[in-house]
C-alpha cells in the first residue's frame, strides 16, 4: 500500500500554517485557505446558536459586524500558549482545528487528515503535558494519531533546502530562535539533532500588541469605554493594535527614523510612533489591565504578567532568557556559526541586535526567510519524502562504491602517486647523482685511484646528502599533494551527484566540513574533515615510507647497493682481469679493491657511455623502490578512502531517525 501524503500543522499563536507534500516527494505546497496568502488566523468566533467562524473570516465577521447584533458573541484568539494550562484555551484550540477541517471541506480545500500522515511542529521547549494535551486536542478535532516533531528541525530543513546558508554550517552549530505571538523559544541544533532547549512561554509578541494596545488608549482617552460598550476590546487588543504593531515593526526594520501612524478601525489612530518612543515603553512595560483581565479569564496563572505593578523590560527580559539558556547548557557561543530566526516577532530589529551583541557574531549570519511563518509547516512535510528517499538511496550507494573505488578513485591516485615518482626521480638524480657523485666518477676517471677510495667518496656524497634527500622528499610531496583534499572532495561529491545529490554550493570546499544535500535537502556527513584528516594521514605516511627506502639502516643506501654497485662492480671486474696476469686471480680480488690504477686504466673501464648508463640506472632503480613503496600507501589510500566514503553513506541515516 502507498504510503499517504504528508499534512504538516505549525499551529500558531497568532496564525497557523498548513502544508502538504507527497511522500515520496519532495515538493511541499503550502495550504492558501481562500484568503489570498499562506496560512490562517489563529482565531474562532463563537456566534451564539450559529456554527462557530474560524480563521481571518472570523476576525472578519468579527469586526463587519455592528455590535448590537454580535452581543452573544465570543472571539477567541492567542490560545495556543495556555493549553496545557486552561480548560478553555484548549477547548479553543479543540474548536478551532476541527471547524478549520469543515470550513475547508466547504470551500473544497483539500486538507482531509484521514488520508495524510499528519506532523504538528512543537516548541522545543514544550514540556511533555503541553505534547500530550496538543496530541489529545488533534485526535480530538479529527487529525488522528499526530506525529509531533521539534519546530527547529522543520525550520532547518527548509532554510537548507532553499540553500540560505552552506550545509556545512549546520555541522557546527545553529542557533533557532522562534519568537513568535506567544512564546519565546531558543534552540541549539548540531548535526541536524536539538542538543539544547529552553525558551519562556510567557514571552511574546502578544505582549507588544498590549503596548500599542495602551499607546492607543494614551492617545485617544475615550475609546476604551465605547470599545466595551460595542464588545469590541478584545478585537482591537489582539487584531486591530496587533495589525498596527506589525506595521510599525516592518518600517522600522526598513528605517529607525520613519515616524509610524496607524488607523485602529473606527475608534481613532495611533500617530508619530518613533523607534525611540516605542524602546521607552518595551523598557518601562507594565501589563494593561484589559490584557490581564483577559489571561486572568482564560486561567492564566502568572505571577509576572497578572499579579505585579512592577515594570518590565522587555527587551532585557529577551536578552536575559538567550543569554541563561547559553550559560546554563553550558553552549560556547564559537560552536554557533548560524542563527535561524522564526516567527513574526522576529521581524523586530531589537532581536538580531540583541543576537548579534550576545554571540559576536555579523548580522549576515542571521537568516530569516523573506516567508518566515512557513519555514516550520514546510521543512516538516518533506521530512517523510526525504527519510523515504536517503533510505533508498543510501543502499545503491552502498551497493556500487567498489565500483566507484575501482574506476574513479584508484586511477586518480595512481595518477598522483606516479607524478609523485617521477618528480622525485627527476630531483634525486638532478641533486644526488648530477650533482654530487658524477663529479666523483669524473675525477676518478680522470685520475685514476682505488675503488675503496672511489667508493668512500661516494658513500660520502650519499650521507651529505640524505637530509638534503630528507628535505626534497617533504617539500615535493608536500607540494604535489597540495588540494588532494579539494580534488579528492570533488571526486567524492560528483559521484553522489551521479545518484541525485549535490552540495549546496561551492563555498564548502574551502571550509572545515562538507555536508550535501538530497535534491536541495540536508545530508549530514562531515566529508571534508575526513579527506582532510586522510591527505594527512598520505603525506605522513608517504614521506616516511619513501625516506626509509630509499635511506635504509644508513647513508642513501640505494647508492651503494643498485646502479652504483653495479659501475663499481664492472670497474672491480676490469682492474682483477688486469691484476690476475702478474698476481693471479685469487690475490688480484685481494688487491682490486686498493689498488691505486692509473688514469689510463680507469679511462678505459669508465666510459662517459657508462656513467650515463649508471645515471639511467639511478633512474630505473629509483623507480622501482618508489613504485614498490607506493604501490602499499596506494593499497591502504583507497581503503580508508572506501571508510570515509562509508561514513558519509552512513551518516545519511542521521535524518532517517528524526
Amino acid at each position: 500500500m502507498d504510503k499517504p501524503h504528508v499534512l504538516a500543522v505549525d499551529f500558531g499563536t497568532t496564525n497557523s500554517y498548513y502544508c502538504k507534500c507527497p511522500a515520496d516527494q519532495t515538493s511541499p505546497v503550502g495550504v492558501d485557505f481562500g484568503v489570498g496568502k499562506d496560512g490562517i488566523a489563529t482565531a474562532i468566533l463563537y456566534r451564539g446558536q450559529k456554527e462557530p467562524l474560524v480563521g481571518d473570516a472570523a476576525l472578519h465577521e468579527f469586526g463587519e459586524t455592528p455590535a448590537k447584533e454580535r452581543t452573544s458573541w465570543c472571539l477567541r484568539t492567542q490560545f495556543k500558549p495556555d493549553i496545557a494550562a486552561s480548560d478553555e484555551a484548549y477547548k479553543n484550540a479543540e474548536d478551532f482545528l476541527r471547524n478549520l477541517i469543515v470550513q475547508c471541506e466547504r470551500l473544497h480545500i483539500d486538507i482531509d487528515p484521514g488520508k495524510r500522515e499528519v506532523i504538528f511542529g512543537a516548541p522545543s521547549e514544550s514540556e511533555s503535558i503541553f505534547n500530550a494535551k496538543l496530541s489529545q486536542i488533534a485526535q480530538a478535532a479529527g487529525y488522528g494519531n499526530i506525529k509531533i516533531v521539534d519546530e527547529p528541525i522543520g525550520a532547518l530543513l527548509y532554510h537548507l533546502w532553499h540553500k540560505d546558508f552552506s550545509p556545512s554550517e549546520s555541522q557546527k552549530g545553529v542557533l533557532f530562535v522562534d519568537f513568535g505571538g506567544g512564546t519565546c523559544d531558543f534552540a541549539f541544533l548540531c548535526r541536524m539533532e536539538v542538543r539544547h532547549s529552553w525558551g519562556d512561554f510567557e514571552l511574546g509578541g502578544r505582549l507588544l500588541d498590549d503596548i500599542f494596545f495602551q499607546w492607543f488608549l494614551e492617545q485617544n482617552p475615550s475609546a476604551l469605554r465605547e470599545m466595551k460598550q460595542n464588545g469590541d476590546t478584545y478585537y482591537v487588543h489582539s487584531y486591530l493594535c496587533r495589525e498596527a504593531k506589525e506595521l510599525f515593526s516592518r518600517t522600522m526594520a526598513r528605517d529607525r527614523n520613519e515616524h509610524v501612524s496607524k488607523f485602529i478601525g473606527r475608534y481613532g489612530s495611533i500617530s508619530d510612533m518613533t523607534w525611540g518612543k516605542f524602546m521607552e515603553r518595551a523598557a518601562n512595560y507594565i501589563p494593561g489591565h484589559v490584557f490581564t483581565g483577559y489571561l486572568r479569564e482564560i486561567g492564566n496563572k502568572s505571577v509576572k504578567l497578572t499579579c505585579s505593578d512592577r515594570k518590565i523590560d522587555l527587551l532585557d527580559w529577551f536578552k536575559r532568557c538567550l543569554t541563561r539558556g547559553l550559560e546554563e547548557k553550558n553552549i560556547n557561543i564559537a560552536d554557533i556559526k548560524r542563527v535561524i530566526l522564526a516567527g513574526g516577532s522576529s521581524q523586530w530589529p531589537f532581536v538580531s541586535d540583541i543576537i548579534s551583541d550576545v554571540l559576536h557574531i555579523d548580522q549576515s549570519a542571521i537568516t530569516r526567510s523573506d516567508r518566515p511563518y512557513v519555514v516550520i509547516s514546510e521543512g516538516l512535510s518533506i521530512l517523510p519524502a526525504l527519510k523515504q528517499k536517503l533510505r533508498k538511496t543510501r543502499q545503491v550507494l552502498k551497493d556500487d562504491l567498489p565500483i566507484f573505488c575501482e574506476k574513479n578513485i584508484r586511477p586518480w591516485i595512481k595518477e598522483k602517486t606516479g607524478a609523485i615518482a617521477s618528480a622525485l626521480i627527476g630531483d634525486i638524480t638532478s641533486n644526488l647523482f648530477d650533482a654530487g657523485i658524477k663529479p666523483v666518477l669524473t675525477e676518478f676517471r680522470k685520475s685514476g685511484g682505488s675503488v675503496a677510495s672511489l667508493r668512500n667518496h661516494i658513500s660520502s656524497e650519499a650521507k651529505v646528502f640524505e637530509p638534503e634527500m630528507r628535505t626534497i622528499v617533504e617539500e615535493r610531496i608536500n607540494v604535489l599533494t597540495a588540494g588532494l583534499s579539494d580534488q579528492l572532495t570533488r571526486l567524492v561529491v560528483e559521484w553522489f551527484a551521479s545518484y541525485g545529490l549535490s552540495i549546496g554550493d561551492d563555498r564548502v570546499y574551502r571550509e572545515a566540513t562538507v555536508s550535501m544535500e538530497i535534491d536541495g535537502k540536508i545530508l549530514v556527513p562531515d566529508l571534508y574533515t575526513g579527506i582532510l584528516e586522510l591527505i594527512g594521514w598520505f603525506t605522513a605516511g608517504t614521506i616516511t615510507s619513501i625516506v626509509a627506502g630509499l635511506c635504509g639502516g644508513g647513508g642513501v643506501a640505494f647508492i651503494l647497493s643498485g646502479p652504483i654497485g653495479w659501475i663499481i662492480g664492472a670497474i672491480l671486474a676490469a682492474l682483477v682481469s688486469v691484476l690476475s696476469l702478474p698476481y693471479g686471480v685469487k690475490r688480484a680480488k685481494e688487491m682490486a679493491e686498493t689498488w691505486n690504477a692509473p688514469a689510463w686504466l680507469i679511462k678505459r673501464n669508465l666510459t662517459e657511455s657508462k656513467i650515463t648508463k649508471a645515471r639511467n640506472k639511478v633512474q630505473a632503480h629509483l623507480k622501482t623502490i618508489l613504485s614498490e613503496k607506493l604501490e602499499k600507501i596506494e593499497s591502504d589510500f583507497e581503503d580508508r578512502v572506501r571508510e570515509v566514503v562509508e561514513t558519509q553513506i552512513e551518516a545519511l541515516s542521521e535524518i532517517e531517525t528524526l
